[in-house]
């Protein structure tokens, strides 16, 4: 089966502030993680500042399909695609869909570290991978 990596950008657009859509985020992302087991997807989400940044890693067309449902879905603005490519293997592959969130629940540490992957996007995705990857390793083993 070939694999593709596919990385956006997008920015929220809930329509609700604060702890309201800190939750409703947190919904979206709990309900991804449903739908992606059954597509064979993985892949992780961070949220920081009302910006979305996310990883989907699966086979072509579910990647291809999951995608152009984000696109349609007006809960998301101003849809990038940063990165689209085929892999060998996963860097994601333990989670269906890992949610990293810097609302006022998160440690400040944790809010600058995704703040830099939100930076990093815009310049070399491939670090802003990694960091996400170093950042849920981290989280593994404080939970």
């Amino acid at each position: 089966m070939s694999l593709i990596r596919l990385l956006y950008v997008s920015r929220c657009a809930l329509g609700v502030e604060g702890p309201a859509r800190d939750a409703k985020v947190r919904e979206i992302a709990a309900q991804s993680v449903r739908r992606n087991v059954a597509a064979q997807l993985s892949g992780s989400l961070v949220y920081i500042k009302d910006s979305f940044v996310q990883v989907l890693e699966g086979p072509a067309a579910a990647v291809e399909r999951t995608f152009e449902a984000i696109c349609c879905d007006f809960r998301h603005e101003d849809v990038k695609l940063i990165d689209l490519v085929p892999v060998k293997e996963r860097v994601f592959p333990d989670w269906s869909m890992a949610f990293l969130g810097g609302d006022d629940q998160t440690s400040l540490a944790i809010r600058d570290d995704l703040e830099e992957v939100r930076f990093l996007v815009g310049i070399n995705a491939r670090e802003a991978l990694s960091l996400m990857r170093r950042l849920l390793e981290v989280d593994r083993i404080a939970a």
